[in-house]
């Protein structure tokens, strides 16, 4: 097929990345792309979707990362894995992929392995210069289960109506189920025998990134990757739940400026110039004519290292960065001075943050378990909320009204195709019972 071809299949299948942001993926091809990357860390802890697809879907993935070699004039496509998971790949399609474009890069089992700026670099070597993306290196990060996505829509025109998502933590079983998109999250931890959550917290998410559930409205979007259950006396719950304004003041009362944040920052290692430590004490105690110290929060991840591993007074250094970019990215406001950093930084090695380590830190080495079962449920929601911004750029717009019949897999809204954004289709069969700011409702 042509570039554009591939492009349009992509756009009319709503497909996005399905971990993370959600970036439309159409808009990730470039004839500039010369090595596709196949983020396949599983990155947090208790997240176990994508282990799922290695296991049971690796010719596909293979499949289709010859196609987008092919289509995009692409030299070879990495799918970085930690070695710890090696055992999940059929050997006899590991086996044939010698003398092909398509490779294995086992990465080391760290956190956080799936951002794409680390990844980049333990699987190519190269360092995306600072707030660039990854294409200025000639490089394409997509995930595991997007590559999946892209399998269906090319082999069987299937647009993206359900999701994978694991559902741990404090359980009694992990299990990874297939789930029709816009289902209700609280309707699916009682299809799943969950539904008893008294004295407990649910995380759409890893346990570092993820956020809090509003279970009376959030439901299962395009991006879902997990739902972690856990007490709400539990620490990852109480700091996820404390508001920015207690956590400034605890900084600008506690904060020794130790450094030890940007010490143990992923990308400071990589050798960006973020100082997360100069973004807390400015953000803290109001020195606003320090705006480098403001502005450099725009190369933050989000990953919480400086958070959990890092500070040592029980501060949150994440939050405040995140905090900050996203009130800087309301108003448009950008970091201007960014570098190409020629190296990382020669204490790098010493200061990986090993997975296990990160699990013991986190408090959480009791909800690990040894296997994540993959149960095949038939979900039948009665209703789905299909929300209308599940990806970055511009939201999508209605194409149906109330009252109009629908099946699995019709357009239900679009955002135009010159626009940043994608498509979402009814993932059940029913009629349009409404249409909001932020949903389509369809009922059975």
């Amino acid at each position: 097929m042509t570039f554009e071809e591939l492009q349009k299949i992509v756009y009319d299948a709503g497909i996005v990345g399905a971990g993370g942001a959600g970036f439309p993926t159409h808009r990730k091809f470039s004839d500039k792309v010369k090595q596709i990357i196949v983020n396949a860390a599983e990155c947090e802890p208790l997240m176990m979707v994508d282990h799922h697809i290695l296991e049971h879907h690796l010719q596909a993935l293979v499949d289709t990362l010859n196609v987008l070699i092919d289509t995009m004039g692409a030299d070879e496509a990495i799918i970085g894995i930690k070695g710890k998971n090696m055992h999940l790949l059929d050997t006899k399609i590991v086996a044939s992929l010698e003398g092909t474009k398509v490779r294995i890069k086992e990465i080391p089992d760290i956190y956080p392995a799936g951002d794409e700026v680390v990844l980049t670099y333990e699987t190519t070597g190269k360092i995306i210069p600072e707030g660039a993306i990854p294409v200025m290196v000639g490089v394409m990060v997509i995930n595991v289960e997007t590559v999946y996505n892209i399998h269906c829509a090319i082999t069987n025109g299937q647009p993206v109506t359900q999701k994978y998502v694991t559902i741990g933590g404090d359980v009694d079983e992990d299990i990874t189920v297939k789930v029709p998109v816009g289902m209700k999250i609280k309707a699916l931890l009682e299809a799943t025998g969950h539904g008893d959550l008294d004295g407990k917290a649910v995380i759409n998410g890893g346990p570092m990134m993820g956020r809090l559930v509003d279970l009376e409205n959030d439901s299962v979007t395009k991006t879902t990757k997990g739902l972690l259950i856990f007490p709400e006396t539990h620490s990852i719950i109480q700091r996820k739940r404390m508001p920015i304004s207690m956590t400034l003041k605890r900084a600008s009362a506690a904060c020794c400026n130790c450094t030890m944040c940007s010490d143990m920052c992923p990308r400071n290692l990589l050798g960006y110039n973020i100082n997360v430590h100069k973004t807390v004490r400015a953000a803290s105690h109001s020195e606003v004519t320090d705006s480098e110290s403001f502005l450099q929060s725009a190369l933050c991840c989000g990953c919480g290292v400086c958070t959990v591993i890092g500070c040592q007074q029980m501060l949150d250094p994440q939050k405040i960065s995140m905090d900050v970019k996203g009130a800087l990215g309301r108003k448009g406001l950008r970091r201007q001075n960014n570098q190409a950093p020629q190296q990382v930084r020669p204490e790098r090695a010493s200061r990986l943050v090993s997975s296990s380590v990160l699990i013991d830190r986190l408090g959480i080495r009791k909800y690990v378990k040894a296997h994540v079962e993959r149960k095949y449920i038939d979900f039948a929601p009665n209703e789905v909320y299909i929300e209308l911004k599940q990806h970055v750029g511009k939201p999508a717009s209605a194409t149906v009204k109330v009252g109009d019949t629908v099946k699995v897999g019709d357009v239900v809204a679009q955002t135009a195709y010159e626009d940043l954004g994608t498509t979402m289709h009814a993932s059940i069969d029913g009629k349009v019972k409404a249409v909001t700011d932020r949903f389509v409702i369809i009922e059975r």
